[in-house]
């Protein structure tokens, strides 16, 4: 193989030479194309997407606190947009506008009255477990008008 003998003539082969010299762990050995050889497979892969879109991959293995602080402030953001712009537990975001990872030390009571997951008629006629989501005084029967009016 040319990058290993010390007096090629050929400039890749010498750098090649010179690079792995002070490396003797580093072993460069011929392996038969379409062999399915699962890292040569991947090997040609990256190579064919760095020729195509000029981008190389690196694939360096880095400790996990220095991949989890990005990834946990990332997942927080995406959640909070989505908390943010959804659609459902409007009552609760006017409560709770932001995302967090801590528990909240609300009792059981709390969490099921503003969320709203009370038997009171509103909550029953969006199961179609009632008629009618009013209340007895003709108002719309949540939770919160219970305890406000």
């Amino acid at each position: 193989m040319a990058s290993s003998n010390s007096k090629s003539t050929n400039e890749t082969a010498r750098k090649n030479f010179k690079n792995l010299l002070p490396n003797p762990r580093i072993k460069v050995s011929w392996v038969k194309a379409h062999a399915v050889n699962i890292g040569n497979e991947r090997a040609d892969q990256l190579a064919k997407d760095a020729t195509q879109h000029g981008q190389l991959y690196s694939h360096i293995k880095l400790p996990k606190p220095h991949i989890k602080g990005p990834l946990r402030k990332r997942m927080l953001e995406e959640w909070q947009t989505s908390w943010k712009n959804g659609d459902t537990g409007r009552k609760i975001y006017n409560i709770m506008p932001s995302v967090s990872l801590r528990p909240t030390n609300w009792i059981r009571g709390d969490v099921i009255f503003f969320s709203q997951h009370v038997p009171f008629p509103a909550y029953l006629k969006s199961f179609h477990l009632s008629g009618s989501d009013y209340c007895s005084c003709g108002g719309i029967g949540t939770a919160l008008h219970y305890a406000t009016e």
